[in-house]
């Protein structure tokens, strides 16, 4: 960042894009694209990067899950993702279903679930590794 912006306050200042670049050792298309950048965001800060599309199906499932739990904690994960698929109308593997159980925010570490939706037993930890 503080590259980017004595990069641009040089050619605010006076100098040419071209020599902006040799004196910072940047080429001159990267001096153009903090420019520009500035002139459209107002800011010289990097872009957030987004690998892959947005997890839909894991927000709608954490969403759906504890209502379930509450009412079905014995029943498997194949029951589990049959339901989902029924009410919600998306199919999760069973190994989406795992994770998303195993994923759901934990108050009291007593009330902590499987991975099949069961509640740990009271007053037996979890495991911790060293």
């Amino acid at each position: 960042m503080d590259l980017r912006e004595r990069v641009v306050a040089a050619v605010d200042g006076g100098m040419s894009q071209e020599q902006a670049a040799a004196v910072f050792g940047v080429s001159v298309n990267t001096v153009g694209r903090y420019l520009a950048r500035r002139r459209a965001t107002g800011s010289l800060a990097a872009t957030v990067q987004r690998h892959g599309p947005a997890p839909e199906k894991k927000a709608r499932l954490h969403a759906w899950l504890p209502d379930r739990l509450a009412v079905a904690a014995d029943a498997t994960l194949a029951e589990h993702a049959a339901a989902f698929a029924e009410s919600e109308g998306v199919t999760v593997s069973l190994a989406t279903m795992s994770r998303a159980i195993a994923g759901l925010p934990v108050t009291d570490p007593g009330q902590a679930r499987t991975p099949t939706g069961r509640r740990r037993r009271p007053g037996r930890p979890l495991k911790q590794r060293p």
